[in-house]
């Protein structure tokens, strides 16, 4: 018995050895051969001098790499990477190619890392950093009078209220039912209504009295409905908002070869701050225009009228604005893409925004620019959206050009929409208005855009400038 346990014993010794002999020879943990795992990243040659380095971040997630934006000055034709990568793993290609055309801001282009026969791939984005422009339309503040929210009262009335305008300080609401009035911006931003009505003296005549209207450099004009040749057609104006209104011209337009019967329904006021320009008058048969010169801000000169062609398609719910301080001016309709003009309304371009787009606006902010639109909804089959639409075209030289690239581009979406509620109807007058807010130093720095429509009420949508973002 005592030999059995002795030599149990033993075994049980050579078991345990045995076992820690085991144990010793366990394997240790160590990487996988040819790993290809990326742990940090960086540009080494940035920057006007090439000697800016700039740390990368990794989302491993959606194997996406990020820089921060590069000086414009970078050779982004040859981008040079260091990595630090597994044992053995190297950038396929360390010197990258992400040459940009000068309207291009941001670049992506797969990054491999390899080792031996296995590769992993990363998106890498690069960016330049230049200065931001234009409006910033995702903080837009809208202060909305209209079927969207609480309709102003005279537009209830989708008879009467045809037109209203804007100039950033006020709104003018041209109603056949009411009296003429302006209303304060900044009382309408803290909710006050408080009309301020136009002296009527001396306006008189006319299918009906007033029915179209203008802000313009500080002024104010009126114009009437003349709905027949012996009916008379007359436009005022109001150098300041307390003064009476003058005369500026009583249209014989039975004397005029050439013109309609009806005018006033529509009316597009382009006086410059010098107070020259051009008033556009289409007539209610959508046949001919009455282009009205105009200098001095009040002068009118009666002989150089003009009865300029029309298209059916434009309806009376059709517009004529100047682009700018150039000879081209946009022309709008219910059926008539936005097309650029020139003052005798010949056609130079034919765009692809439609569908009711009246009113055509361009505006320049901030270095960018945009086009306004007001769609009408016209008729009650009207399937248009009535908003405020904005869209850009800053990209070409001349607006036929932009529009031409707009048209041509990835996006023709609006950037911009506001919509002003309403439904489709037979007397569908649509206007839009911008102001421009300046800076101390003078610079742009919030853009401020209005529109108006029969049975819908109005809207001011204000936009800051555009700020660069974080990295």
């Amino acid at each position: 018995m005592l030999y059995k346990r002795i030599l149990n014993a033993g075994l049980a010794v050579l078991m345990c050895a045995g076992l820690f002999s085991c144990e010793d020879k366990y394997p240790t943990s160590r990487p996988e051969l040819y790993d290809t795992d990326l742990f940090s990243i960086r540009i080494v040659n940035a920057g006007a001098g090439g000697n800016t380095v700039l740390e990368g971040t990794i989302d491993e997630d959606n194997k996406m790499i990020n820089f921060p934006r590069l000086d414009i000055e970078s050779n982004f034709s040859a981008l040079n990477f260091v990595a630090e990568l597994s044992d053995g793993a190297e950038l396929q290609t360390p010197t990258m190619d992400f040459s940009m055309d000068d309207e291009t801001y941001e670049k992506t282009q797969t990054l491999r890392i390899v080792n031996n026969k296995r590769y992993k791939e990363y998106f890498v984005r690069i960016r330049k950093r230049v200065p931001v422009f234009g409006a910033d339309f995702e903080k837009a503040e809208v202060f909305d009078f209209s079927a969207s929210a609480t309709i102003y009262p005279d537009f209830s009335d989708a008879a009467s209220t045809r037109c209203a305008s804007y100039d950033g300080q006020h709104v003018l609401v041209v109603s056949r039912a009411t009296q003429p009035h302006l209303l304060k911006v900044s009382d309408l931003k803290e909710g006050k209504i408080a009309p301020i009505p136009l002296d009527l003296t001396g306006i008189s005549g006319g299918t009906f009295t007033y029915n179209m209207g203008a802000l313009l450099n500080g002024h104010i004009y009126l114009s009437s409905l003349s709905g027949a040749q012996a009916s008379p057609f007359k436009i005022y104006y109001y150098d300041t908002p307390e003064s009476a209104p003058v005369v500026m011209a009583d249209i014989p337009v039975g004397n005029i070869a050439g013109a309609g019967n009806r005018h006033g329904d529509n009316a597009s006021y382009n006086i410059d701050e010098n107070g020259n320009g051009y008033i556009f008058f289409g007539d209610n048969a959508a046949t001919e225009f009455l282009r009205v010169p105009v200098s001095n801000h009040k002068t009118v000169d009666i002989g150089g009228i003009r009865v300029l062609t029309s298209k059916s398609d434009a309806t009376m719910v059709t517009n004529v604005f100047r682009v700018g301080d150039t000879d081209k001016y946009l022309w709008g309709g219910v059926r008539v893409p936005v097309t650029v003009v020139d003052e005798s309304l010949a056609p130079v371009y034919t765009s692809s925004i439609g569908g009711e787009a009246v009113s055509p606006k361009v505006i320049e902010f901030n270095k960018e620019r945009y086009l306004a639109v007001c769609t009408a909804g016209q008729g009650s089959a009207s399937k248009a959206t009535i908003a405020l639409e904005i869209y850009d075209i800053t990209k070409g030289e001349t607006i036929e050009e932009a529009l031409e690239r707009f048209d041509t581009g990835d996006s023709r979406n609006p950037v911009f929409t506001k919509k002003l509620g309403g439904s489709g109807n037979g007397n569908a007058l649509a206007q839009t208005d911008f102001y421009i807010e300046k800076d101390a130093a003078g610079n742009d720095a919030k853009l401020c855009v209005f529109a108006a429509r029969t049975g819908s009420g109005f809207v001011i949508c204000e936009f800051p400038i555009k700020q660069e973002e974080e990295d």
